[in-house]
């Protein structure tokens, strides 16, 4: 039995004795639930029940008790409703109550009971009359409290502005009337770890200064000693920017790190276009750092550690989501920024690269370079007419016309040459809708070993991760006092950001990426993802079709560099040039021989009558047109097809899969196979991969020895395309 009671009493809990701010919160709740009408009936029945049980025989109460009560109910509420301030109309309310139901109470014991009619109607005139007046109580309580709460706002602002005139005019010796502050706006953002809460992170400041000698600059000399008289927390600050004029000055004041907590960039790969500005951090107010980087060139810079590379994984992930924008870059790291990118397309989950070309060489990096230098007269003579009709002297951007944004990485390690043409792309293809974002670990230049200086002074945004120096952003920012200081950065990730060159460099904070961001925004993105326009295409053709196989036989995509094209010798080969283990010699057997004959006598009956007309040609007046006509061939050239183009665009030194080439056009697989087969183009009969050495799948599609093939057959004039096919895309 003992032992029973000992494991209830283990069992039962300890009822935790509520509040007294739970206390009210009940009674608030109990009276919202009654309503003004339900209370009224309520207080009526309490009534009623006291002059039904006061009138019995046995009972007698006297009528005067009632009364009493109601005296001192009605005093009570009175005092209690003047101590919270409550307006009189609220205060006679509840003590007219009081009295009320206790004088009708009275009256019924004094008439001999609650019963007769005309006592009863009193009591619900009277029901009626407290259910109807009191939501006009209760109005005027709510006004009350608004203007209490207003002025209670007001007494605090009034105390903030005048601390912070005080401090200012004593920091900065403004001189006499001093500053004056015109408004304060508190910053309430989400709590991280309770969303549905807000919490104070800080405050603007607007200022006005008096006239005088004094700016806003004036101010922002003196932010760091400002701070310290105010004593706010480690990793908060004061920026200090103009607010319209000189004289009026925006002060802006965290009291709380925002910033402490990682801001993740999230799921979102939604359309943007390279008109928009681009989201890439948030300031310490809450807001978001944007760019607009379609007018604009950016330098990044930021030490060992700084998050630099994850910063600029951030910034190619939000071009990536731009329809009209293609992003082509240089890293001699193997490729190393633009990898993550390019993993899905090596895998076969894209149907195209997410990153256009990428030079790891200092010759590959020649040849992208003179290929968007070359795009800039093709561009400037092949739109002409675009921009006539859309009254502008630039390019416009669309997904038939992309925008081109060339990223380098590491370009400290960049040779002089290359950097010398990236100055001259930098400074020539604003206008054709080509601009850039150069990286370095920092901006100070040695004899050129880091950013060129007109790189920099190209840069109309600048981003400088977290530095080890104050110098690296003097240097960026130039020398201004009121310049953040490298140690307001505590950590990777934090850094100092100017969008465009008339603001004032300010502190943010990267959204975070994760290391698998890069693929998902490449798959997400990859529908919508347009192709070169052609006539940035023919600038340097052969140079940009084939920047994939060059990419395959450098090795740095992590594939199987493409078989050497082998030929087959004459003479027999010697003893140390014997058949390797496993491979077998093509025998006559095996080729193709196939109309053969009937090729070769073509071939030969068309030199003849080449040669033939040549002789008569020298004999005639217009000799010398028609031997630049023979030796131009029997047939003009042609020019390769839209759709052939894009074919061999997308191929690696395999092929192109036809799924591919749907994606890509958006036009369906038998339609493909129909338009190619109109030049002699068919699938391949078995399937291959285009990605060897990769998980990529093995798919039909199309070999690039035909793709090629094809397309010089049309070049020389040898193959006629049909204009079904040459309006096809």
């Amino acid at each position: 039995m003992v032992a029973a009671t000992a494991k209830t009493t283990t069992k039962t809990k300890k009822r935790k004795r509520p509040t007294k701010a739970e206390i009210e919160e009940r009674k608030r709740r109990w009276s919202h639930q009654q309503g003004p009408f339900l209370g009224a009936f309520n207080a009526a029945s309490a009534a009623m029940a006291v002059a039904s049980f006061g009138s019995l025989p046995e009972v007698a109460l006297a009528p005067a008790w009632p009364l009493a009560a109601g005296a001192v109910g009605a005093t009570a509420a009175f005092t209690r409703a003047a101590g919270a301030g409550s307006p009189w109309v609220s205060r006679l309310y509840r003590s007219a109550r009081w009295i009320g139901y206790t004088g009708w109470c009275s009256w019924a014991l004094a008439s001999g009971g609650p019963w007769e009619v005309s006592t009863m109607a009193a009591l619900g005139v009277g029901t009626l009359a407290a259910a109807v007046l009191a939501p006009a109580s209760k109005s005027f309580e709510i006004a009350a409290e608004d203007r209490h709460t207003a002025e209670e706002r007001m007494k605090r602002r009034a105390g903030l502005a005048g601390e912070w005139e005080a401090r200012i005019n004593r920091i900065c010796k403004i001189a006499r009337p001093g500053v004056r502050v015109t408004d304060i706006a508190e910053w309430m953002m989400p709590d991280p770890e309770t969303p549905e809460e807000k919490r104070q992170t800080g405050m603007s400041i607007v200022l006005e200064l008096p006239q005088g000698s004094s700016s806003w600059k004036t101010i922002r000399q003196r932010a760091e000693e400002l701070a310290a008289d105010a004593d706010l927390p480690d990793s908060c600050g004061i920026e200090v920017t103009s607010h319209g004029s000189r004289r009026r000055v925006l002060l802006l004041v965290s009291t709380l790190d925002a910033l402490a907590d990682d801001i993740p960039a999230g799921e979102d790969f939604s359309a943007l276009s390279i008109y928009d500005p681009l989201p890439v951090g948030m300031y310490r107010d809450g807001s978001f750092v944007k760019l607009n980087l379609k007018w604009s060139s950016m330098a990044l810079i930021g030490a060992v550690g700084s998050g630099k590379s994850a910063h600029l994984s951030l910034i190619i992930r939000q071009l990536l989501r731009c329809t009209d924008t293609l992003v082509m870059g240089v890293d001699f790291n193997g490729g190393k920024a633009f990898l993550p990118f390019l993993r899905p397309w090596l895998e076969g989950k894209t149907a195209k690269p997410a990153i256009d070309w990428v030079a790891t060489t200092p010759k590959e990096a020649h040849m992208l370079l003179d290929f968007l230098l070359a795009a800039i007269p093709a561009r400037s003579s092949g739109y002409a007419e675009l921009m006539a009709s859309a009254n502008d002297d630039k390019v416009p951007s669309s997904s038939a016309v992309p925008h081109i944004t060339f990223v380098s990485d590491e370009t400290a390690d960049l040779p002089r040459e290359i950097k010398n043409k990236m100055v001259e792309l930098s400074n020539r293809s604003r206008g054709v809708s080509i601009r850039q974002v150069t990286c370095a670990l920092r901006a100070v230049s040695q004899g050129g070993e880091q950013l060129p200086k007109p790189l920099m002074a190209q840069a109309g945004v600048r981003t400088a991760m977290r530095v080890n120096d104050d110098s690296e952003l003097q240097h960026m920012y130039g020398y201004s006092r009121g310049l953040p200081k490298a140690g307001e950065m505590p950590e990777a990730g934090y850094g100092l950001v100017q969008p465009t060159t008339s603001d004032q460099p300010r502190i943010f904070k990267g959204l975070l990426v994760k290391p698998d961001d890069s693929q998902k925004a490449a798959i997400e993105t990859d529908e919508r993802r347009p192709v070169m326009d052609e006539v940035t295409i023919n600038a340097g053709r052969d140079a940009y079709l084939r920047r994939w196989d060059r990419a395959h036989a450098a090795g740095w995509l992590g594939t199987k560099p493409p078989a050497a094209p082998t030929k087959q010798a004459v003479t027999a080969p010697g003893p140390e040039a014997g058949d390797k283990p496993g491979t077998a010699r093509p025998t006559l057997a095996d080729l193709d021989l196939g109309g053969a004959v009937e090729r070769a006598r073509a071939k030969r009956k068309e030199l003849e009558d080449r040669n033939r007309r040549q002789k008569q040609a020298r004999e005639s007046d217009d000799g010398f047109a028609e031997i630049v006509r023979g030796l131009q061939g029997l047939t003009p050239g042609g020019e390769v097809p839209r759709l052939l183009a894009v074919a061999i665009e997308q191929a690696t030194d395999k092929g192109v899969h036809t799924r591919v080439l749907e994606a890509t056009t958006k036009m369906p697989g038998e339609r493909i196979r129909e338009l190619l087969a109109m030049i002699g183009l068919t699938p391949d009969a078995t399937t291959f991969r285009m990605h060897p050495g990769s998980e990529s799948p093995k798919l039909r599609g199309y070999r690039r020895t035909e793709l090629d093939r094809v397309a010089a057959e049309i070049e020389l004039g040898d193959i006629q395309v049909p204009e079904e096919v040459r309006d096809a895309l």
